[in-house]
């Protein structure tokens, strides 16, 4: 028989007259791995919030052990055994591992003198497997191994009921593999797993349900031998939206053989001695397990720092790779990399549209206007917009839409090679497909992209070539 941890009935939770929860009956079981999937927006982190006492619910009624639990407060959920571990970390940096690892015991369901409560600690390290070196200080670790630490200090505390929500958004291959070990073994010490992703494929081979959210609703609830990707994807996304095109290798072969770029030898910061090419209408990606020489190379092409020797040629004339991403813009390059943060929230879709590129409008405002109006109208249909919602401040549209005039504002700008740098990170399905219907749409045009990754999986269903990063160095795939 299986013991009922956590249950939902008909919540409800608005914000003004938006909805964000509407009518969710959901349970959560002593050692189950609930999955928790759904398009940006659709509710997910609300419903986290609900059952971690971040907010409080609005309207339903919320079990914790058979029993009515109404949360005010955060502490009063992890007194109940319910703790969520965020995106962004709750763990103090300034102080060590150790200290970290302690601070909840005598705030959660368990209490111990210090001596005991060190023994205890080791002892969940140890039936966890996580080998960590307690002394270090937390500034020194990873963002996975931060949320590692955090886990393993509410297991030392207690707590019954762990939440994860959204923690893998940029995690590597081998990152994200690592917590799915860890959750499997939480799991079978009879700790309650929600885990809460845009991406359910990353975690479906060890859930035992799916739940998937829609617009606020349950839209389904899924056992494992139900699991099937493609009709989870039908789900999430509603039988009345487009799914979009995956593009495969065969679909997208490179537009040309002349060469857009071409590095040669260049020596810089951590690189050495590193060569490759970009033809025209070419996905060329790099992969580093650790993710640090994929940034290397974004700050290479970013002209941020200092190059020792070598050259890199564009279009058939000597590029200098130097004066920073603005003048970089200048000579044809653009930069993708967490989209909301390249938007300017209060102007409108049509004028974030045409930022980068303000050397090609003409100066005076209502002959910009104009222009601004007519080119946003030439990529309505690509955007998935309406002409109305051009002059709505972008803060006011889906994420979706956002991610869109993010993408093809370089394309207005009339940029000849774009640089990627981990764009699936915290996207959902609709928006992962808008990202590869982009880099079709781009390579159409003759435009190259250098697209980085720490993901394999990722960078294999975008990318025509790749290219191995070790130690400084490049090596083809």
């Amino acid at each position: 028989m299986r013991i009922e941890k956590i249950r939902l009935d008909e919540v409800k939770k608005a914000y003004g007259d938006i909805k964000a929860l509407e009518d969710i009956s959901l349970s959560l079981y002593q050692g189950e791995l609930l999955c928790v999937a759904g398009l940006s927006g659709s509710g997910k982190s609300v419903l986290a919030d609900i059952i971690s006492g971040r907010t409080s619910k609005g309207r339903g009624r919320m079990y914790v052990d058979g029993r009515p639990a109404v949360f005010t407060s955060i502490s009063q959920a992890q007194t109940a055994g319910i703790f969520c571990v965020r995106y962004k970390t709750s763990v103090i940096s300034d102080i060590s591992v150790e200290e970290n690892l302690c601070l909840m015991q005598k705030q959660g369901c368990l209490s111990f003198p210090a001596r005991q409560g060190m023994l205890h600690m080791r002892e969940t390290l140890k039936s966890l497997e996580v080998e960590c070196r307690l002394q270090a200080p937390v500034a020194s670790l990873s963002l996975m191994e931060r949320h590692t630490i955090e886990i393993c200090r509410a297991c030392c505390a207690g707590m019954k009921v762990l939440i994860l929500d959204g923690i893998a958004r940029d995690y590597t291959l081998k990152e994200t593999e690592y917590m799915k070990r860890l959750v499997i073994r939480l799991r079978e010490r009879g700790i309650s797993i929600l885990w809460i992703d845009t991406r359910p494929e990353i975690m479906l081979d060890a859930a035992d349900r799916l739940a998937v959210l829609r617009k606020g609703r349950l839209a389904a609830v899924l056992y494992r031998e139900e699991f099937e990707r493609q009709m989870i994807d039908r789900i999430i996304i509603g039988e009345n939206r487009k799914a979009g095109r995956e593009i495969t290798r065969s679909q997208a072969e490179p537009g040309g053989r002349a060469v857009l770029l071409s590095v040669r030898e260049v020596r810089a910061r951590e690189l050495r001695d590193v060569s490759f090419h970009v033809c025209p209408g070419e996905v060329v990606g790099f992969i580093h397990p650790e993710d640090t020489y994929c940034r290397e190379i974004v700050r290479l092409l970013s002209g941020e720092f200092k190059v020792e020797s070598g050259s890199a040629w564009l279009a058939g004339r000597q590029v200098e790779l130097a004066g920073g991403r603005k003048n970089m813009v200048r000579r044809g390059f653009g930069y993708i990399e967490d989209y909301k943060k390249s938007l300017f929230p209060k102007l409108d879709v049509a004028e974030n549209l045409t930022i980068a590129g303000l050397e090609y409008f003409a100066p005076g405002v209502g002959v910009r206007e104009k222009l601004e109006q007519a080119v946003a109208c030439d990529y309505l249909a690509l955007l998935d917009i309406r002409e109305e919602d051009l002059k709505r401040p972008i803060e006011t549209l889906s994420h979706r839409c956002q991610l869109n005039v993010a993408l093809y504002k370089w394309i207005i700008a009339k940029a000849r090679l774009i640089v990627i740098d981990n764009l699936f990170s915290g996207t959902d399905i609709l928006m992962r497909n808008s990202v590869r219907e982009f880099l079709e749409f781009a390579k159409s045009r003759g435009i190259g992209v250098v697209y980085c990754s720490p993901n394999e999986r990722e960078l294999a269903s975008v990318c025509d070539r790749l290219y191995e990063l070790a130690e400084g160095k490049v090596s083809c795939r």
